[in-house]
């Protein structure tokens, strides 16, 4: 993948791969469509609340050819949980990226139907921030 991608190893039998948020959509593209990779099953895409240091983002996939994964970490910064939406190469990213949305903040710019999957429009919030007061944890603080 030539520059797109940084650092790459091996964890627990699955590649992970390190990418730029403005690579993302071409990386994904690759590993997709590239007859060797043939990364033609999309597994999952969830993230990483690291407080200060910012999001992670991971996106799995899988080869049902090769009959291995890809894990893709997508950092984001604090200030500014962006990136580019990979609905247009897999369909079922559309839900995952809806929940981050709604649980994290991140937005998937360019996403076709950024509606809330839980909580109602009027919601303050993201719950899965570890920043988020829950009513549990007025009693016991985050770890």
């Amino acid at each position: 993948m030539g520059d797109a991608a940084g650092a790459a190893q091996l964890e627990h039998d699955r590649v992970v791969i390190t990418v730029d948020k403005a690579r993302v959509v071409d990386v994904v593209r690759t590993l997709k469509t590239d007859p060797e990779l043939n990364c033609n099953y999309f597994t999952f895409l969830s993230a990483v609340d690291w407080q200060d240091e910012g999001f992670e983002v991971l996106i799995a996939l899988y080869s049902t050819v090769n009959l291995n994964t890809v894990v893709i970490r997508v950092l984001l910064s604090k200030d500014e949980p962006s990136m580019s939406t990979i609905t247009g190469i897999y369909g079922g990213a559309n839900w995952h990226e809806r929940e981050c949305a709604e649980m994290f903040g991140i937005t998937f710019e360019g996403h076709p139907y950024p509606k809330n999957l839980y909580l109602p429009d009027d919601f303050e919030g993201h719950p899965l921030l570890k920043s988020f007061k829950l009513a549990s944890r007025t009693y016991k603080p985050w770890p």
